[in-house]
């Protein structure tokens, strides 16, 4: 078949961060730009032998010699964004050339490394900076801020394209790319967010300051407090904004370390120094709940003291269904004095440490009854004494039944010791 001295085409822009390998053909054949990671050395004697030496097809010539060797990487090696600040990167842009690859794809070539080094840089940072987010500890960032740091990858990663091809990026679309850093978006999930969508969650957290401040502003001039039912609903918003854009495992990534429940959880957990899949687990069960309840009612004392007890007891059985029970009585002893108290009666009267938790829940059946009959504004003095009298019997009559009779007698028996 004849060989056609039209110039080639070609097919298809490179996409993204991938490489680009050229599968050129002899004469006027299409050049089609193929979805690779990288070029080998022997690849690129294939297509210098196709070429002949210093062939430019771009020019229409027919190649009329074959090729000097090219000098190639070492076996098995291949160029892309590691090797972006090696000398051999430049040699190989250079072979790009002499094969006939125009300049605007070298050019993209080029970029799409050196924004693959940016991204590195950037998850590697997020990996080392991650803080422990299931424990209960002040988050530091030390001296210099993620945004210094990450400004210096940016300031590094032009210049290096500056060196490679002669002029930094000055473009605007390249300029609109780049966003102020609002949140520290750590670890390696949310470090490795593809540019667009990282710049699309500090925008979205940048807005979500702006709300904020502005609605703190506006009830500090009009002399009033905040409004827990407002707060919620801007953090709502938020959250609304952010399912729109990342995905369900990269979203609890995000609420794990920087929303408002994650953070008081943290502070709730702290006496039982939980793991990071107790953790995880915990916030799974227990955030939907808080949620629609802070956007319901503001905030727990907003509930009325029946309210209060059926919230509290379907997220503890949400809790107490994922902790091993010894795991679940350190829970208790951490947050709630009166499982420390349970427990100091037991031990006192001797009883065994199984009955600690039945003991806990009859005192705390007792406390949120208490409370109601004293906030109950309806009962004169008489009445509400009364009332807590009854009380106190019912409260000793449940403990009978939960430690049994010889541990009721036992335990009455510790009290006048």
């Amino acid at each position: 078949m004849a060989k056609s001295n039209r110039p080639p085409t070609f097919r298809g822009q490179p996409p993204g961060r991938w490489r680009q390998e050229f599968a050129f053909a002899p004469g006027g054949e299409d050049v089609d730009f193929r979805r690779v990671h990288s070029v080998s050395g022997a690849g690129w004697a294939l297509v210098l032998a196709l070429l002949g030496a210093g062939g430019n097809l771009a020019d229409g010539a027919e190649p009329t010699a074959r090729p000097e060797p090219p000098v190639p990487a070492a076996a098995g090696s291949a160029m892309g964004w590691r090797q972006l600040e090696d000398p051999g990167y430049r040699a190989y842009l250079d072979r790009l050339r002499a094969a006939g690859c125009p300049e605007d794809k070298v050019r993209w070539i080029v970029r799409a490394d050196a924004d693959e080094w940016l991204l590195q840089q950037r998850v590697a940072h997020a990996v080392q900076t991650d803080f422990p987010w299931w424990k209960a500890e002040p988050i530091t960032s030390g001296g210099e801020t993620f945004a210094d740091k990450f400004q210096q990858f940016r300031a590094r990663r032009d210049s290096l394209i500056a060196q490679l091809l002669g002029a930094p990026p000055t473009d605007e679309e390249e300029m609109a790319k780049e966003v102020p850093i609002v949140v520290n978006l750590s670890g390696p999930v949310l470090g490795a967010l593809p540019r667009d969508k990282y710049n699309a969650v500090q925008e979205i957290c940048a807005r979500s300051l702006d709300r904020h401040q502005g609605y703190f502003n506006n009830r500090q001039n009009e002399g009033v407090f905040l409004n827990q039912g407002d707060l919620a609903r801007l953090r709502e918003q938020t959250r609304a904004d952010l399912s729109q854009l990342l995905t369900p495992e990269e979203l609890e990534e995000f609420l794990l370390r920087y929303s408002h429940n994650a953070n008081r959880l943290r502070s709730e957990l702290a006496g039982l120094e939980p793991t990071p899949e107790e953790f995880r687990a915990i916030f799974r069960a227990v955030d939907a709940l808080e949620h629609r309840l802070q956007l319901e009612y503001g905030a727990l004392d907003s509930l009325s003291a029946r309210q209060r007890e059926e919230f509290d007891r379907q997220r503890e059985e949400s809790i107490k269904k994922l902790l091993p029970p010894d795991r679940y009585q350190r829970y208790l002893v951490g947050r709630y004095p009166l499982f420390r108290q349970a427990q100091l009666a037991v031990r006192r009267a001797g009883l065994p440490e199984t009955v600690v938790l039945a003991f806990y829940e009859v005192l705390n059946r007792h406390e949120s009854k208490r409370r109601e009959v004293l906030n109950n504004s309806t009962l004169n003095s008489e009445q509400r004494q009364l009332a807590l009298q009854g009380l106190e019997r019912d409260k000793d009559t449940s403990l009978k039944t939960a430690l049994g009779e010889d541990g009721y007698r036992i335990y009455r028996e510790s009290l006048t010791n």
